[in-house]
């Protein structure tokens, strides 16, 4: 049974900053203590002096466990919020250039061939391009006719005009659409598949000594790295640098496991010139002491569901065995009805569910994996997960070890 436990997440390509997730964090823990009776406490957030990484201590307890678990943010919100400041042309270009060496690679249809929601997630910006590119061009043709000039005159009024046009809808309707953030996402995922990002590389390699360190500290009896959407490339990519570190940090005490949830591993990996990114794969794999646990949902459209990140092969069911295990869990089995349906056309906040409180038990419950007392290896490989381990009212159903819950020491 777990005491203490550390977890690192790593966040997807979005701008929240630690002060909001920590709020996020708060009024999930409150939907946590309601969903299976039980009580936590939360210190207040810190922050590292680099700025690099926030965490905040949360205590949990129930009749017969108690675990002290360190929430620990490893920040990368500053490097999308300097993307997020390019000027429009650029992001247009780069973007453009991003998308046409996604189809002539041939990666888009192994999208297709993989998971054809994601395939549509990764056309529907160049979709939302399309409309605004037509409707600029529709109103610059009602110019020209307006004002009844032709030729060349014609072509210099309209193409001036629709740029005009185009450049203001996308400013008032593309933060609206969220289509500015598309494109610098691929923009990002296309330079860090080729490696040009070496403001990540330097961020990934303090994370790194940081992981390093808290194993070596020998402090806590499980770490769990999370990435969730995009972040479980970079925690991968985490892991592979500390591995280059300290080939045996899995093995100084605390067992050490990877947490990978509405994932976008294949994102990377199904391109051909993913080589890098493979390889790191496959060194985490190859790592006997690390388990790796991939949880997937079918009401996630932003992530490839019934498919190995490995093998980039579809499955047809939930593997226990193997490396990642494959767990397939719905929302709708972690969410209210009432909640489910309000959220259903919501794609980014059903997105965000895997790192969420759940309103009712499920064998996957993100802050009962965060505050709970079960091993990572334990409930992942069990048939119904967490359900397995801990009853309707929050109670450890696991043997216990001789001690009283009340007696367990919190620094």
């Amino acid at each position: 049974m777990i005491r203490r436990r550390h977890v690192y997440h790593l966040a997807g390509y979005d701008p929240i900053d630690a002060p909001a997730q920590f709020r996020r964090f708060g009024r999930q823990l409150q939907i946590f203590q309601r969903t299976w009776g039980v009580e936590a406490d939360l210190a207040e957030m810190q922050a590292s002096e680099d700025g690099t990484r926030a965490s905040w201590r949360v205590r949990a307890r129930a009749s017969n466990w108690q675990v002290e678990c360190v929430h620990e943010l490893l920040l990368w919100d500053d490097i999308v919020r300097s993307d997020f400041a390019q000027p429009t042309f650029r992001r247009l270009t780069k973007g453009l250039r991003a998308y046409f060496d996604f189809f002539v690679s041939g990666t888009v249809f192994r999208y297709i061939v993989a998971n054809q929601r994601y395939a549509l997630f990764f056309l529907f910006p160049l979709f939302q391009l399309a409309v605004l590119a037509a409707g600029a061009g529709l109103f610059a043709a009602l110019v020209n006719r307006i004002a009844g000039v032709t030729g060349s005159a014609a072509m210099i009024l309209g193409f001036g005009v629709g740029a005009l046009v185009f450049g203001g809808l996308l400013k008032w309707l593309g933060p609206r659409w969220r289509l500015q953030q598309a494109l610098d996402d691929w923009i990002f995922a296309s330079n860090y598949l080729y490696g040009h990002r070496p403001d990540v590389d330097a961020r990934l390699e303090r994370f790194a000594e940081a992981l390093v360190a808290r194993a070596a500290a020998g402090e806590v009896d499980e770490i769990v790295v999370v990435g969730h959407s995009l972040g479980a490339t970079l925690a991968l990519d985490l892991l592979e640098r500390s591995l280059a570190r300290d080939p045996a940090f899995t093995q100084r005490g605390a067992s050490v496991s990877l947490l990978t949830i509405g994932a976008t591993i294949p994102k990377f990996a199904l391109h051909p010139r993913a080589e890098r990114i493979r390889r790191t794969i496959a060194r985490v794999v190859a790592e006997p002491t690390l388990h790796w646990a991939e949880y997937q949902s079918r009401d996630d459209a932003i992530s490839f569901y019934k498919f190995d990140p490995v093998s980039l092969k579809r499955i047809d069911d939930d593997r226990l065995n193997g490396k990642p295990v494959i767990r397939r869990v719905q929302i709708h089995d972690m969410l209210h009805a009432a909640t489910f349906a309000r959220y259903r056309r919501r794609f980014l906040r059903l997105h965000y569910q895997s790192v969420m409180a759940n309103e009712k038990h499920a064998p996957y419950d993100y802050f009962l994996m965060v505050c709970g007392p079960v091993p990572f290896p334990q409930w992942t490989r069990s048939p119904a997960g967490l359900i397995d381990f801990i009853s309707p009212d929050g109670a450890y159903r696991g043997p216990l070890p001789d001690m009283n819950v009340s007696q367990v020491s919190v620094t």
